[in-house]
This record gives structure tokens, sequence and C-alpha cells, in this order.
């Protein structure tokens, strides 16, 4: 991936942990819809390649056919922020569980 292209996808992906961070409206709908979240605060998903739930309910994208060694690497940028959106939704999860006052819950997900 082209230098600049990164620079840019991290400036847009700081920008919205910034507004997750601050406004906690905003994190549920990125923690519930990171792909839609994401698109909407101006990244765009790599070319070719559609965005959908994975086998586990997590969000992921898949790579078009005989996709470049650009849009593989773009494809991986991606994957790591829908995890981290992904651990930061377990993370709320676990605060909501022990603030019902509950037993807290066991996360059985496996680590991607």
């Amino acid at each position: 991936m082209e230098p600049n292209k990164k620079e840019a996808l991290d400036k847009k992906w700081n920008e919205i942990v910034l507004k997750a961070l601050s406004d906690e409206e905003f994190k549920k709908k990125l923690v519930k819809d990171p792909i839609s979240v994401m698109i909407e605060n101006g990244l765009g998903l790599p070319e070719g390649c559609k965005a959908g739930e994975t086998s586990t309910k997590t969000a992921g994208l898949q790579l078009p056919p005989n996709a470049s060694d650009d849009i593989k690497e773009e494809a991986i940028w991606w994957r790591w922020r829908l995890e981290m959106t992904h651990d930061f939704g377990k993370d709320e999860r676990k605060k909501s569980s022990l603030s019902s006052g509950g037993a807290p819950l066991i996360d059985m997900t496996p680590d991607m």
C-alpha cells in the first residue's frame, strides 16, 4: 500500500477512535456496525472488496478474485481495525454485565 494511502487511512481511523472515546452513542454504533460507521466517516472499502459478517458474527471483508497485493494489504489494514472494534465491544459488554449486577459474562469468542 502506498505510504500516503496508509497515512490517510490512519488519520481517518484516529479521528473515528477519538470520537468514540468522547461520544458514547457513536462508540455504541461503532461497536455494533463498524464497517458502516467507518464508511460513513470517510473510510472507503478496498477496491472490489465486499463487507459482511464472518461465521463468528464479526464484521469482515471478502477479497475479490485475483486481488492485487495493494488490495490485500489494505484489507489487512481493515481487518486489524475491525478486530480492534470487536475487542472494544467485548470490553463494553463486560462493563455492561458488571454494571447490571449480574455475574460477569464469560467470553467464549475465539480470539482472531
